[in-house]
């Protein structure tokens, strides 16, 4: 599926060649159109300017970004403004924007479809000129302060609709906030490029969840980063990002999830593939797909998620499956059919930021990535033991750590175990 990039109401100019770019392409809207006789009020046309800049910083990423974005998705429904919104200008203002771009064959618009996709606006080959006129780079943009880095959401992961919950601040996500504060620092002092590119400016949140908007406000649940390019960057493009000048080296917890199923119950499991499930040792993806969903539950699993039973051998259905992995995971079964998994995210994502802290505290720049993290080779050594060390603070025992294979063109680097011994 093509990229999409999410539009962040917290860009604006950065340079003096950005600057007088946004000032052109805001000369070619057309003004709105308002009764005879009267002038247009100087606080609208501001709001109008602030919302071209802004979008118009989006629409360059979306078209100079090396991580080849096909779009930018908009956020343009009407709703009271919460601690997560931009208060320069609203949805109206922007819409209005957008399709005075639209007009002026700045850009394309693809309107939303209902519960599946935002609307997405496309840079056309008429902007990607303006751009090249200006000599507008990645650098020319700049990410403002204010944008909440604590996102809290209600809703219900099966049903797939969230709701952003417009919480009170605490002391402990003021706590979370001053982590994050940390973490954006580092990585958008490192020297992080795609490619030879530079990759514009950085800004990751943490998003945890409650069931129902009324639910008491914790932040101990899910709690994962987004906001990473190279979260979804595909694997065999990873040899193309560097920092500092260097590749990475991509770690990951194995198993990170059935591992921290263990901990909780208090015992470790047995060496091997843990989603290696007798009878299904061939499609590890769809089991560990599948073995994750029945953490994420209110009631009991009965059927297969859509498109699941495609993806299995003949005669598998959910019984069968769940069968199975009980038998295979006898200890964790238990949690099987509950809805633990938001818990375990949370400790996931308790570690992970912990490993991003500390390797901060050293210097050190690391690439999230959910169960894991992407750093400079010459930090390998540093980063494993610090993902063990705090594990084993976090979860009771050190997590195993293995070092992915990152493909290039010419080689693939050694697979690494854990403590970073070489596996055969």
């Amino acid at each position: 599926m093509p990229r999409i990039l999410h539009y962040d109401a917290w860009l604006a100019a950065g340079g003096d060649r950005f600057i007088q770019l946004a000032k052109s392409l805001f000369r070619m809207l057309p003004l709105p159109v308002i009764t005879p006789g009267r002038k247009h009020r100087t606080d609208a046309e501001e709001r109008r300017r602030v919302c071209n800049e802004t979008l118009v910083a989006n629409l360059l990423v979306a078209a100079l970004s090396p991580a080849d974005y096909a779009g930018l998705a908009v956020p343009l429904g009407n709703g009271k403004l919460t601690r997560y919104d931009r208060k320069a200008f609203n949805a109206d203002v922007l819409r209005a924007v957008i399709e005075e771009a639209e007009n002026v064959g700045l850009v394309m618009v693809e309107g939303a479809v209902f519960k599946e996709r935002r609307t997405v606006v496309i840079p056309t080959q008429r902007f990607r000129q303006f751009i090249a006129a200006h000599r507008v780079t990645l650098a020319d943009i700049h990410h403002l302060e204010g944008r909440e880095t604590i996102e809290l959401w209600a809703g219900s992961r099966r049903s797939g609709h969230k709701t952003p919950v417009d919480y009170r601040d605490c002391r402990e996500a003021d706590t979370l906030r001053i982590q994050m504060a940390e973490i954006n620092g580092v990585l958008n002092h490192a020297d992080i490029r795609l490619g030879g590119q530079e990759i514009g400016p950085i800004h990751l949140v943490r998003k945890f969840r409650i069931d129902q908007p009324g639910d008491a406000h914790k932040f101990d649940r899910h709690g994962r980063l987004y906001g990473g390019f190279w979260e979804d960057l595909p694997k065999d493009q990873r040899h193309l990002l560097t920092i500092g000048g260097e590749p990475v080296a991509d770690l990951d917890f194995t198993s990170m999830f059935v591992q921290l199923a263990y901990c909780r119950q208090g015992t470790t499991p047995s060496n091997g593939d843990l989603y290696a499930i007798p009878g299904l040792e061939d499609y590890r993806d769809i089991v560990k797909s599948l073995v994750a969903s029945l953490f994420f539950r209110n009631t009991e699993a009965r059927s297969l998620p859509a498109g699941s039973k495609e993806a299995l051998p003949e005669g598998w259905n959910m019984a069968r499956f769940k069968a199975a992995a009980s038998e295979f995971h006898h200890t964790i079964a238990p949690l099987f059919d509950t809805t633990v998994g938001f818990e375990l995210m949370g400790l996931e994502s308790e570690i992970l930021i912990s490993v991003l802290i500390e390797l901060a505290s050293k210097g050190v720049a690391a690439l999230p990535m959910h169960d894991g993290i992407m750093v400079a080779v010459s930090h390998r050594g540093l980063a494993i033991e610090s993902m063990q060390k705090i594990s084993a603070v976090k979860a009771g025992r050190p997590l195993p750590v293995i070092e992915k294979p990152v493909q290039t063109p010419q080689q693939i680097t050694p697979h690494y175990g854990p403590l970073g011994g070489a596996l055969e």
